[in-house]
């Protein structure tokens, strides 16, 4: 006895050789009483560098719960709608990086754990810091993204409570 399937297909586009600009980065915090920023910056090393410098200030230590909404928006002339959007407890991402394959991809291409002391499960008993975090402009063959305008956006919650977020702002081209 056979089973029916269905197939459905799609395409991807592979971006090896694609460039990949930062056209802006904005923080905000949402609750001044938890945390605010030292230091929120990108700045143009050289032609094909930027570099992030973050520093949060939290408030209220030790902080043992966190979760991060991350949603991914193609820019296009009739629509803004989400391509991606998902939500993460950070305590348990730290634990195991397997829960989430696409934050896992995201933390490994940032490099996060070498630029910021974001190394550990919770508790987060002090500042959060990312320095010098370089993004070159040069996708590497692993990252598959079409070509467009993109807008991310992180919100960071703790104890359930939105504290601050992050926009990144990316333009992806030949």
């Amino acid at each position: 006895m056979t089973c029916p399937q269905t197939l459905k297909t799609f395409q991807l586009t592979v971006t090896s050789g694609n460039i990949l600009r930062v056209t802006g980065f904005k923080c905000q915090v949402v609750d001044p009483s938890f945390c605010y920023y030292e230091r929120c910056v990108i700045k143009a090393i050289n032609r094909n560098v930027k570099e992030f410098n973050v520093v949060v200030r939290l408030l209220q230590k030790p902080v043992n719960n966190v979760t991060v909404r991350l949603e991914i928006v193609r820019r296009l002339a009739a629509s803004t709608q989400p391509i991606y959007q998902f939500e993460i407890d950070g305590c348990q991402f730290m634990v195991s990086k397997r829960r989430n394959p696409f934050a896992k991809a995201i933390f490994k291409f940032l490099r996060i754990e070498r630029f910021s002391n974001l190394n550990h499960s919770c508790p987060f008993d002090h500042d959060i810091i990312i320095s010098h975090l370089e993004l070159q402009k040069e996708l590497g063959a692993g990252i598959m993204i079409g070509k467009g305008d993109y807008v991310i956006n992180a919100n960071w919650l703790a104890y359930n409570v939105l504290r601050f977020i992050t926009t990144a702002t990316l333009e992806v081209t030949d």
